[in-house]
C-alpha cells in the first residue's frame, strides 16, 4: 500500500460510524466492489467484495475524464496551448480536409469548451464504421446547435478530442504523456484503451486499481502535490474542480451543482468528484480533509445520497478518539464480503451432451451461431461459437457448487477480462453467473431446455431482457 493505514479513531473518526455506513450499503442492496476512505492522508478503512480485490485494475468509465483534464493542465503549463486555443488551429489538416463541411461554430470552439462540455452540440458523432474510422473527423464534421460555451451537454467525444489534442501537440498517446508526469509519481500502472488511430479514448477506457483512485484523489486534495512534489499546478487543480459552467438548477441533484473541467461539483458544500458509469467514484472533500474511492455497480444518485447522509457528517472530527472494539469489527467486516454465493442444496448436474444452432437467419447482438454443452461428473463445459462454428470463441467450465476461474479471459463489451463463473441446474434450466472482476458488470445467462432438450432458449440481459432460440443439431 502506498497510503499509510491508520485506525479511524487516530484521525478523529469513529469506527462505528464507518461500520454502520458499510452495513447499510449491504442492507440496501448496493453492489459495491471496493471502498477506500482516506482521512488526513491516511487509509482509515478499505474493503473489497470478492471476487474483486486490491490487486486488480477496474474499469473507470467516465472517471477517466478527470485524468484527461489533468493532462490538459500539464500541457498548458508546458506551453503547448491555453484554454482559449481554438481547436481549429490544432487540427488544421482535418479542417482543410473537411472544408465547407465544417460548421462555422466549430471554428470558434476552444479547448475550454471541450473541457466544460460546452461544445454547443446536442449529440455525439462517434465514427466506428467504414474501412478507416476517424473520430477526429467525426467530431469536426458534427452539427453544432448552440454557440460554444452557452450550454452544457455531456459529450464524451469532446473528452476524446482533449486526448487527441495531447497526441497531436506532444506526439504521445495520452497515457504515455501522463506516465512520467502523473502515473509514475503516484505509483499507478494504468491500462488505457484506444481507438484505431492509436488515441487513448480519454473520456473512458482507463483501468486502474482502487488505491490508485484514492491516491489520485489525495493529490487533488493536496492541490496537485504528492510525495513532496508539485505534480500538477495548484492553479489548475483549483480551476478544474471549480464550477465553470451551469449544468442544472436542482438543489438536491448531484448532476446540477455545476461542472468544472471534467469534474462534477456535489450537493455538499465544497465537495467535488470524478465519476464513471455504474458508480466509479473519486470523491474529494476538502473541508473534511478526506477522500473516498469506490468501484461499484449501483444506482449512482441513491448511493451518493447515502454517503452524504450517513458518512460525510461523521468525517468532521479533528481530535483523536479512544480506540474501541468496533475497529476490530470494521477490519473483520472487510475480510468477509463477497458476491460469490453458492446454493449447497442445488440440484445435481445431469449427464448429457448436446449442441444447438441458432435457429434464425436474423443476426443476434452476441453474434452467436452455436452453443454446445457437455455435462458429466458434476461438471459442465459450455462452448460458444461465432462465425466459425468449428472453433469456439470461448469455453466456460462450470462445477457443481463451486466458483471457477475461466480458462481464458471471458468476453465482455468487446474486450477480454478475467472472470469467475458459477452454474446451477434446476428443472431443465441452467442458470449461470459470470463476474468480470476487472469491470463493473457481471453476466447472467439462463439456458432453458425444452421438448426433450431438442430446443434451447438463452436468456440474457443487455439493455433489457433478451432471448435467443437455438435448435438441437
Amino acid at each position: 500500500m502506498r497510503i499509510e493505514k491508520a485506525t479511524p479513531e487516530s484521525q478523529g473518526i469513529s469506527s462505528s460510524a464507518i461500520l454502520n455506513f458499510l452495513n447499510k450499503v449491504n442492507e440496501q442492496g448496493f453492489e459495491v466492489h471496493s471502498f477506500m476512505l482516506l482521512k488526513n492522508g491516511k487509509n482509515i478503512a478499505d474493503c473489497w467484495w470478492k471476487p474483486y480485490g486490491a490487486e486488480y485494475r477496474h474499469q473507470l468509465f467516465s472517471l477517466s475524464k478527470s485524468f484527461t483534464s489533468i493532462a490538459i493542465g500539464l500541457a498548458i503549463e508546458e506551453g503547448y496551448l491555453t484554454t482559449e486555443t481554438l481547436i481549429a488551429d490544432i487540427f488544421t489538416d482535418e479542417m482543410k480536409e473537411l472544408g465547407e463541411k465544417v460548421d462555422e461554430k466549430i471554428k470558434r470552439m476552444t479547448v475550454k469548451n471541450l473541457l466544460t462540455m460546452g461544445t454547443g452540440m446536442t449529440y455525439e458523432n462517434w465514427d466506428w464504421e467504414g474501412e478507416k474510422p476517424n473520430n477526429i473527423l467525426g467530431f469536426l464534421s458534427s452539427h453544432v446547435k448552440n454557440e460554444p460555451g452557452s450550454a452544457f451537454f455531456y459529450n464524451t467525444l469532446a473528452t476524446y478530442m482533449c486526448s487527441a489534442i495531447i497526441t497531436r501537440l506532444t506526439g504521445q498517446k495520452l497515457v504515455d504523456y501522463l506516465m512520467p508526469r502523473l502515473f509514475e509519481p503516484l505509483g499507478i500502472d494504468p491500462v488505457w484503451d484506444e481507438d484505431n488511430l492509436g488515441i487513448s479514448f480519454g473520456g473512458f477506457g482507463l483501468n486502474i486499481k482502487t488505491e490508485d483512485i484514492a491516491v489520485f484523489g489525495q493529490m487533488l486534495l493536496q492541490k496537485g502535490k504528492f510525495g513532496g512534489k508539485q505534480l500538477v499546478p495548484e492553479s489548475w487543480v483549483e480551476e478544474a474542480t471549480s464550477k465553470q459552467i451551469n449544468n442544472g438548477d436542482e438543489a438536491d441533484n448531484d448532476w446540477s451543482q455545476g461542472y468544472g473541467y471534467q469534474f462534477w461539483r456535489c450537493v455538499p458544500d465544497g465537495v467535488y468528484r470524478g465519476d464513471g458509469m455504474y458508480g466509479q467514484y473519486c470523491i474529494v472533500m476538502p473541508k473534511q480533509n478526506s477522500v473516498i474511492a469506490v468501484t461499484s455497480n449501483v444506482d449512482m444518485g441513491k448511493f451518493m445520497k447515502l454517503i452524504w447522509s450517513d458518512l460525510l457528517p461523521e468525517l468532521d472530527g479533528t481530535e483523536a478518539l479512544p480506540e474501541n472494539a468496533d475497529y476490530n469489527k470494521l477490519v473483520e467486516f472487510g475480510t468477509r464480503q463477497t458476491h460469490l454465493k453458492v446454493n449447497e442444496n442445488a440440484e445435481l448436474y445431469p449427464t448429457f451432451r448436446a449442441a444447438y444452432k441458432f435457429s434464425s437467419e436474423v443476426s443476434n447482438e452476441l453474434k452467436l451461431k452455436k452453443i454446445s454443452f457437455d455435462f458429466e461428473n458434476g461438471e459442465c463445459l459450455v462452448a460458444f461459437y461465432g462465425d466459425e462454428i468449428h472453433q469456439p470463441v470461448y469455453v466456460i467450465r462450470f462445477k457443481q457448487n463451486q466458483w471457477l476461474e475461466t480458462a481464458k479471459p471471458f468476453w465482455e463489451q468487446g474486450s477480454y477480462y478475467r472472470a469467475v463463473c458459477y452454474g446451477e441446474w434446476k428443472k431443465e434450466e441452467f442458470e449461470t453467473n459470470i463476474w468480470h472482476y476487472e469491470t463493473p458488470v457481471n453476466t447472467k445467462l439462463r439456458f432453458i431446455f425444452s421438448d426433450e432438450r431438442k430446443c434451447l432458449t438463452m436468456h440474457f440481459k443487455s439493455e433489457q431482457e433478451r432471448e435467443l432460440v437455438f435448435d438441437k443439431i
